[in-house]
């Protein structure tokens, strides 16, 4: 949870979040990290005065008052209802923390624009200290969010980049990739890859496409990131695979057919033909064997 907001700047999720990019070749797949890392602020208190007109001259209980020490050596400029901040304003805290917009009880509340001396910014929506609405969030580090938010986390719609190029645009909930969306990026190489699909906490779980940099394209099931279930891999050359996947490996029952037109059906372990299968050449010719470890054994 957040901590109280009287004793915060302004509220940003806190917490490092980690966004991957799958590089499985056929075997294990690799997942490289980029880290965002977001420093919690800190906030607000009260203070005192009077009331005059509003700004286009309307009969208003907001006092303007000129720039004056608040709590915590912090200063503030702007509007004031009784003893608490209300209306538009700007909060400078002493370690270059600075928050400009709408206050509501001496709380940010509806638009403004809080800015860390390091240059990391939000500008959007917020209530009653929390970031809720529509808002952009860049990081120093590059990494930039642009969509929904729910109480200082990314719920909803929203696309989210890092500083290597990676991008991702869908659904998120408390702040994960949840739901349905897309995420591609380029290797070392500058080759795309791609993944379309089901999300569920940060990880692609449910049905998707991964489109890998090789050129492979995996169509299936996924589970905590892994091709794993029921799925069809297409290779470059032609060659397709149909069945059974267990942590990224086929698996199970499958179907394997050549870019030269041979055919394996059969059982399948680690990746590899393993147990009974029936081979059939492209003449035609049928012959069924017993496998092991991807070697005909009889």
């Amino acid at each position: 949870r957040m901590c109280d907001p009287f004793r915060r700047l302004c509220c940003v999720q806190d917490g490092t979040e980690m966004h991957n990019v799958y590089d499985g070749a056929e075997g294990p797949g690799i997942y490289h990290y980029g880290e965002e890392t977001v420093s919690t602020p800190s906030l607000f208190s009260l203070s005192s005065l009077n009331t005059p007109l509003n700004r286009r001259g309307i009969k208003s209980d907001l006092v303007e008052k000129r720039d004056q020490e608040v709590e915590d050596g912090a200063r503030y400029k702007g509007q004031w209802k009784g003893q608490q901040r209300q209306g538009h304003g700007i909060l400078k805290k002493t370690d270059g923390q600075v928050y400009e917009g709408s206050f509501e009880n001496s709380r940010a509340h509806g638009h403004g624009v809080w800015t860390e001396a390091t240059g990391t910014h939000y500008d959007g929506q917020w209530d009653v200290d929390r970031k809720h609405g529509y808002g952009k969030y860049v990081h120093q580090d590059g990494t930039i969010y642009e969509g929904e938010w729910s109480q200082d986390e990314k719920s909803g719609r929203g696309a989210e980049s890092w500083a290597d190029g990676a991008k991702y645009e869908g659904e998120f909930v408390r702040g994960c990739k949840h739901g349905v969306g897309i995420y591609r990026g380029t290797d070392s190489r500058g080759r795309e890859y791609r993944y379309e699909g089901q999300w569920s906490h940060d990880q692609m779980d449910g049905e998707g496409c991964y489109k890998f940099a090789g050129g492979r394209r995996y169509t299936g099931q996924w589970q905590y990131g892994h091709m794993t279930g029921q799925g069809t891999m297409d290779f470059p050359d032609g060659s397709r695979y149909e069945g059974g996947y267990e942590q990224d490996l086929k698996h199970g029952e499958g179907v394997f057919i050549s870019a030269e037109g041979w055919v394996y059906r059969g059982q399948w372990m680690g990746g590899k033909q393993d147990g009974t299968g029936v081979t059939t050449d492209a003449n035609g010719t049928t012959v069924k064997g017993e496998w092991r470890n991807g070697a005909r054994i009889s």
